[in-house]
């Protein structure tokens, strides 16, 4: 199959030469015209002199623009670092200095932002608009004026294609780095399969392409031949897009599901979707039950994380059972694909834990990543010496494999000496038919060290009382895990990925405190 992104369109020119690969904005390209365009844009930066591995950056939307430049940096053996557009300025131009990248490719819609963003720049990169701007080089003009039969590198297995920065919840953000032969072979070899595309598919990508959840999802469908369309998330614009492209497959995280869910058709669905595929926050069990009923469709919850190449592990659509026996299973995060070892492990002691106990998620695999990009002291703390990726989550294994989370490790709250996993309370309170969201956060008090606070979105129409809380919770778990504080709020900050971002909730908690932890 494919080891690179280079060899992804090579094979895909040679097997489906017409046949549509990516559609976009109305437009259609197929595997010949999207790998000609890749390869005049390849040839363009080689004969100005970029010279192989360095970085090209990318700020653009989901659009079909953006392939032409991954392609191209493929081709080319450049690495492809598409920037989170959401970020501040300043947060760009340190992300786009940390690259020291000669390039910086530019849609329209953000030339404003890299007039701001310019001046910031500490290396002078080369911008280039994919569409006429006054001051930059306009790409396609560049393309016209290339030299002929420029020669184009090979590709090695163990070159990096891609550079992705993680959001920087929790600090200063890390560029990751990830290899062809390795992480992007596994990804279009084997991942591919689990999810279960088909050259028959039509596959939906309105996840950010910035971030690996967007760009897995979209590279995997590819190299099983699926047609790709691309939209930025608008709720009835996705369910339009679904209907009139015939989409099959689909990838959303929980909050998207939601949103989709207030502006279907129940009686019309989206009767083409055979399968949904979510994560990036937990999915509570009422409105997981009213997607399946209304998508009519198998569900296949994805877990993993951006250094180990988006997911590593799955829950299958035949362990979806909302009622019976198995009904559990909706509380696990699934089990490892077979290629990739996980352990749980004592952060104390680093020892192994027996199945059952909680600790942290270690997981090792091709997929994990090559490493924080010149970053090796942060490699090192997530990365061990045998080649064990240090998740940073907490949880457990049953006795057949599945994986049970508990929350990340940094969210623990300690209350008067007990542990407090956010994640199971907030699975309990999300079932209360006041509550529409939920985040659950420790904040500081003089007497506990920290105390357990719910910050609640009530559900239209209600109000949430924190004794009817206390009194629903009571019954499912410890009196230590009750929450003691409720906080209502209009909606929860969340990352470009639909994630919950607690960071920001704690913030006004803990202001004037040294630590955000007690």
């Amino acid at each position: 199959m494919a080891g690179s992104v280079r060899e992804l369109l090579e094979a895909n020119v040679a097997a489906r030469p017409a046949a549509v690969a990516v559609t976009g904005g109305g437009v259609s390209r197929t595997w010949s015209e999207l790998a000609d365009r890749a390869r005049k844009i390849a040839e363009t930066f080689a004969g100005a002199g970029v010279r192989p591995q360095q970085r090209v950056v990318y700020l653009g939307s989901n659009s079909l623009d953006y392939f032409d430049v991954l392609f191209a940096a493929g081709l080319a053996d450049l690495i492809f670092v598409p920037l989170n557009w959401r970020l501040s300025f300043r947060e760009l131009a340190d992300i786009i200095n940390d690259t020291r990248a000669p390039l910086v490719i530019v849609d329209e819609r953000f030339h404003e932002v890299t007039e701001q963003i310019e001046p910031l720049l500490e290396h002078a990169p080369q911008i280039v608009s994919l569409t006429p701007h006054p001051t930059w080089r306009d790409l396609w003009q560049w393309v016209d004026e290339r030299e002929p039969a420029v020669s184009l590198p090979d590709v090695p297995a163990d070159h990096v294609a891609f550079q992705l920065y993680t959001s920087g919840t929790t600090g200063r953000p890390k560029g990751v780095m990830f290899a062809n032969g390795t992480n992007v072979r596994t990804l279009l070899d084997d991942i591919s399969v689990e999810w279960g595309f088909t050259e028959a598919d039509v596959s939906m990508c309105c996840m950010p392409l910035f971030h690996m959840g967007g760009l897995a999802w979209a590279l995997t469908g590819m190299a099983r031949g699926a047609r790709l369309v691309v939209a930025d998330f608008e709720p009835r614009g996705i369910v339009d897009l679904c209907r009139d492209e015939g989409v099959t497959a689909a990838f959303f995280v929980p909050a998207m599901i939601k949103a989709l869910l207030d502006v279907v058709d129940v009686e019309r669905g989206l009767p083409q979707l055979r399968l949904v595929t979510y994560s990036g926050a937990p999915i509570g069990r009422s409105l997981l039950a009213a997607a399946m009923k209304t998508f009519d469709c198998g569900f296949l919850q994805l877990y993993g994380m951006t250094e180990a190449t988006g997911a590593f592990a799955q829950l299958d659509p035949e362990d979806h059972h909302p009622d019976g026996p198995r009904s559990y299973l909706l509380g696990s995060a699934g089990r490892c694909y077979p290629w990739v070892e996980v352990r749980v492990v004592d952060p104390a002691t680093l020892t192994d834990l027996p199945r059952g106990d909680i600790g942290e998620i270690w997981t090792r695999s091709a997929q994990n990543m090559v490493g924080y990009f010149e970053r090796p002291d942060e490699t090192a703390k997530a990365l061990t010496r045998d080649g064990w990726l240090r998740t940073g989550d907490v949880g457990y294994l049953d006795d057949e494999g599945y994986i049970f989370l508990r929350d990340r490790h940094k969210d623990v709250i300690i209350t008067g000496g007990e542990n407090v996993y956010p994640a199971e309370v907030e699975n309990v309170l999300a079932a209360h038919p006041a509550v529409a969201e939920v985040a659950v956060i420790g904040v500081p008090d003089p007497k506990w060290g920290e105390t357990v606070t719910a910050v609640v979105v009530p559900a239209e129409g209600r109000t949430v009382d924190l004794a009817d809380l206390k009194e629903f919770v009571r019954g499912q778990l410890a009196g230590f895990k009750c929450p003691t504080r409720l906080e209502t709020v209009e909606s929860l900050p969340r990352t470009a990925t639909g994630k919950i971002r607690k960071d920001v909730i704690r913030e006004p908690f803990w202001r004037g405190h040294e630590r955000n932890i007690n």
